[in-house]
């Protein structure tokens, strides 16, 4: 297979990424966008005439017409239609359909207080709608026993002809009559004593129900949360103990014998499954919560539904929370699926991996960084359903929305590459809190990372911020080993192999030392003569230590150094001058021995 370098991996990696965001981006925006009727709102073509304004709720324009929803108890009966009317703030003759409607519906219900008021109540068995031809036109009428007279209900025009499709007004008119008919019968049973004393008991037996449900699932919930706080007890002792073993171990990075302990491995997956455990503890508690709080919100909208008189009120007033309550439910089930299947993915990848804890920490940044980004776009997509679903923003907004979205991608590419390449240095590990880097001319401590910039502390304390797409070539300084470049120059006329023994035997020493000897891992990888100049020798040898403690171990072996130098009478190189006697004696044997002057 061929090997690719890191360098030209990175970048085809980051491109993979970038037109991922980019196939995702497009994917949402055609979600988003409704149709191609909601972009043909953004710029609508007013009519011939009059100007053209935001239609009302529930009224439809279809052509030169216009039609609006009767309803009865919160039922839609159907619709009636007048023609188009382009300016409603001038109204002459032309009498809108919304009003038109709010007429019928204030004909039907004055049915029933009618019938309260009345001697003689309605009833459904006797009930009838007529029709009357009126100048042409059939009048459905309400009749009955309990009425004094027929009640006018409505007309049927040419204009619900048109929009029906109906091959006469008569026609329409019995439609209407039979779905009338039937619908006033129901709504006068519904609003007799023996219904209302059912519809109360109903009511009540749901209600009762529902909190001896509650108190159940909230008792089951009450003794998980305990449970809960017991696992991330055990969880916080094993980190504890992690911790404990590493530092044993001589470090983080740093597993004894280039191997790791059995048992800390052990606890390091003991670690990472209870950390699956807490998730699903908290997804049952989180079904708990909500499922108690659905149950209240259906068993709300059941009893309102029962009377007809709320039933209107219901549909409008309970059934948008009910159906923000189960799209966030479902939202975030989704949302919590995918985080178990986010630490499964993480548990299998982490068995792969040098189990320490750096190890552990970056597994865990990235583990938040994919669950971070997948809560914004599950959670915006369900929000962008809600909204549609209850037309609470119009098609084109949303459209104007995706538009202007699309823009400020296009005009935040820098910040989103500032992002790729964040999480490009989280997913490879360049870098970490903690590690000494060189990016270009500038080195410092990592003082801070995340998925926009990256923080350096410089030698002088300066705090130096870099954008994480201008990071692309880094030196690591303290990954996984560190090591130092001792040179010592000695005279040239000392004795090499004393001068060689000398610097081998410090270094010895300070392997061997209790304090110094953990944080050493080789002083034989390279020592010897590096060079010899007319100043002297030069001795040069490497110490490979710990991350972070090459400057420490390099300060203290140059102390024991000098000690040794001196007692052993070995004397540091210093720079030469050789003076030739015989030419200065040429030169003073050519001076004349008489000066004229």
């Amino acid at each position: 297979m061929l090997k690719l370098p890191p360098w030209l991996r990175t970048r085809l990696l980051r491109q993979v990424v970038v037109a991922g965001l980019t196939l995702l981006l497009v994917v949402l925006s055609s979600l988003v966008l409704p149709s191609t009727s909601a972009l043909a709102q953004l710029l609508p073509i007013p009519p011939s005439s009059g100007s053209s304004e935001p239609l009302p709720i529930n009224v439809e324009r279809s052509g030169n017409l216009e039609s609006a929803a009767v309803q009865l108890d919160g039922q839609v009966l159907f619709r009636v239609a007048s023609p188009v009317v382009f300016n409603r703030t001038e109204i002459v003759n032309q009498l809108p359909v919304e009003v038109r409607a709010r007429q019928i519906e204030a004909n039907l219900q004055r049915l029933f207080p009618a019938a309260q008021a009345s001697a003689t109540p309605l009833n459904p068995e006797t009930l009838e709608v007529v029709i009357k031809d009126i100048d042409n036109y059939p009048v459905l009428f309400a009749q009955d026993a309990g009425l004094a007279e027929p009640r006018v209900l409505l007309t049927v025009t040419d204009t619900d002809v048109q929009y029906h499709v109906a091959s006469s007004k008569q026609v329409l008119a019995e439609q209407w009559e039979e779905i009338l008919s039937q619908e006033l019968r129901q709504a006068v049973a519904q609003r007799q004593p023996e219904a209302l004393r059912q519809q109360v008991t109903t009511a009540v037996q749901v209600m009762v129900t529902t909190l001896v449900l509650s108190l159940i699932l909230f008792a089951l919930r009450v003794w998980l949360g305990r449970y809960e706080h017991r696992l991330h007890q055990r969880r916080t002792a094993e980190s504890a103990l992690i911790e404990a073993q590493l530092h044993e171990a001589g470090g983080a990075d740093h597993p004894p014998h280039g191997h790791q302990d059995p048992q800390l491995r052990h606890g390091l997956y003991q670690h990472l499954k209870l950390e699956h455990q807490l998730q699903g503890v908290r997804l049952v508690r989180w079904l708990l919560f909500w499922g108690v709080a659905s149950m209240w919100a259906l068993s709300m909208a059941y009893s309102f539904n029962l009377f007809p008189q709320t039933r209107q009120f219901a549909q409008k007033m309970v059934l948008a929370p009910v159906v923000i309550l189960l799209t966030w439910f479902v939202v975030g089930l989704i949302d919590r699926l995918i985080n178990l299947a986010v630490d499964r993915f993480i548990q299998k990848f982490a068995k792969g991996q040098p189990m320490t804890s750096t190890n552990l920490q970056r597994i865990h940044t990235i583990a938040q960084v994919i669950k971070g980004v997948k809560t914004v776009v599950v959670y915006i997509i369900g929000l962008i359903w809600v909204l549609q679903w209850l037309s609470l923003v119009p098609g084109s907004v949303l459209a104007l929305g995706t538009l202007v979205a699309l823009v400020l991608s296009f005009a935040s590419q820098n910040l989103v590459k500032d992002l790729v390449n964040g999480f490009l240095i989280l997913l490879e590990d360049q870098f970490r809190i903690g590690d000494v880097i060189m990016v270009g001319d500038i080195d410092g401590f990592v003082e801070n990372l995340n998925l926009r910039v990256t923080q350096l502390r410089n030698p002088a304390g300066e705090l130096i911020t870099l954008p994480n797409s201008s990071i692309t070539h880094v030196r690591n300084m303290t990954r996984h080993w560190s090591r130092t470049t001792i040179d010592v120059e000695v005279a040239y006329n000392t004795d090499v192999n004393q001068a060689l023994a000398v610097v081998r035997e410090t270094a010895d020493e300070l392997a061997a030392d209790p304090e110094w000897g953990p944080q050493i891992l080789d002083t034989h990888e390279f020592f010897g003569v590096q060079e010899i100049s007319h100043s002297g020798i030069l001795i040069r040898i490497w110490i490979k230590t710990i991350p972070l403690k090459q400057w420490l171990v390099s300060m203290e072996f140059r102390r024991r150094l000098k000690m040794a130098l001196d007692r052993h009478h070995i004397a540091i190189g210093s720079p030469r001058q050789v003076w030739l006697r015989e030419d200065v004696e040429a030169q003073e044997s050519s001076r004349p021995l008489y000066s004229l002057d």
